[in-house]
């Protein structure tokens, strides 16, 4: 298979499912709003990704009768990506 000829396919392919389309004729204003939407779609998925974490967390202590709270797994998660969402937040613009 030659690599050459799977690599535009994949490129293309990775920029529609992403959406990164040609931005040759966008504004510098544009081009940031474009790139903020994916961000913060990306913060969005990031926190659905913590939410079931720690559902599965609280599960698997219960399940398995391990001798700890939950909350010492789940806090310093949630406190993290807390910090980490207001910064872009508050550092954004």
């Amino acid at each position: 298979m030659n690599a050459e000829g799977s690599g535009p396919k994949l490129r293309d392919l990775l920029r529609r499912s992403l959406r990164l389309h040609d931005e040759a004729g966008l504004t510098d204003e544009e081009r940031r709003m474009r790139h903020r939407r994916r961000v913060e779609v990306l913060i969005y998925f990031c926190w659905g990704l913590i939410v079931l974490k720690s559902f599965v967390v609280v599960w698997a202590v219960n399940h398995f009768a391990m001798p700890f709270n939950p909350m010492w797994v789940i806090a310093p998660t949630v406190t993290f990506a807390f910090v980490a969402t207001a910064a872009y937040y508050w550092l954004r613009d």
